[in-house]
C-alpha cells in the first residue's frame, strides 16, 4: 500500500460521533446481540440449557467471565501473556484479512492500530514498577488496547491523529528543519483530520452504496 492511496483513503472517510457515552452504550448492545446471535448448534443448545438450569441471562454468565479474566490480571502470573492476547490475537487475524482485499482503507485502519500499539508498548519495559503503585495495570492496558481496536470506539484513529502523527512531525521538523512535506497539489492551511471508516461486524470496511 503506497502513502498516496493511504493520504486518498483517509479524506474519504467519514467522521467519528465524538460521544463516548452513545459509542459504549452501542458497544455494549452489540455486545448483547452477539451473545444472543445464532453461532451454531452446539453454542445455541448449551448456553440455553445453561439459562434454564440457571435461571440467569447469558449476559450475566459474560460479564462473570470478564470480571475473572480481570481478577486473573491483577493476581495471575500470565497477566502480561493474558492481556497482550487481547490486544494481538484478533487485530492480527482481521489484518490479514484487510491484506487480501483490494482497497486500502481496512489497511488504513489497521496501520493506525499497530502504530498506537507499538508506541504504547514501550510502557510495558516499566510494568513492574507502575503495578507497584498501580496493581491494576494489565487490567487498563487491555481496556486501551479493545478501546483502540473496536469499531464503535476507533480510539486508534483519535490516538493517531491526535498524539503520534503531531510528535512525528515535530521529529521530523527537528531532525530536518521543516515539516515533511505537504501533498502535491493542497494549498492553504492543513486539511481536518481523516475520520475513522464505517466497519461492519467482522471489521471490513463498509462499502458505500452503488
Amino acid at each position: 500500500m503506497s502513502l498516496k492511496s493511504t493520504l486518498k483513503s483517509r479524506a474519504a472517510v467519514p467522521a467519528p460521533s465524538g460521544n463516548s457515552g452513545s459509542d459504549f452504550q452501542k458497544l455494549h448492545d452489540d455486545f448483547v446481540a452477539y451473545l444472543y446471535a445464532d453461532h451454531g448448534t452446539f453454542y445455541n443448545e448449551n448456553v440455553k440449557k445453561l439459562e434454564d438450569g440457571t435461571g440467569s441471562k447469558r449476559e450475566m454468565f459474560a460479564y462473570g467471565l470478564i470480571a475473572l479474566n480481570c481478577v486473573y490480571m491483577i493476581l495471575g502470573s500470565w497477566a502480561e501473556f493474558m492481556c497482550n492476547l487481547i490486544g494481538v490475537a484478533y487485530p492480527a487475524y482481521v489484518s490479514v484479512k484487510a491484506i487480501r482485499t483490494v482497497g486500502t482503507d481496512d489497511d488504513t485502519v489497521w496501520l493506525m492500530y499497530w502504530t498506537v500499539f507499538g508506541a504504547f508498548s514501550i510502557i510495558d519495559f516499566f510494568a513492574m514498577a507502575i503495578m507497584s503503585y498501580f496493581p491494576i495495570y494489565w487490567v487498563a492496558k487491555a481496556a486501551f488496547l479493545l478501546y483502540l481496536y473496536l469499531p464503535q470506539t476507533h480510539g486508534s484513529h483519535v490516538i493517531y491523529h491526535s498524539i503520534i502523527d503531531p510528535l512525528v512531525a515535530h521529529m521530523e521538523k527537528s531532525l530536518s528543519g521543516k515539516l515533511p512535506p505537504k501533498q502535491v497539489g493542497s494549498v492553504g492551511p492543513p486539511p481536518p483530520v481523516a475520520a475513522a471508516p464505517a466497519l461492519d461486524e467482522n471489521n471490513n470496511v463498509m462499502k458505500p452504496p452503488q
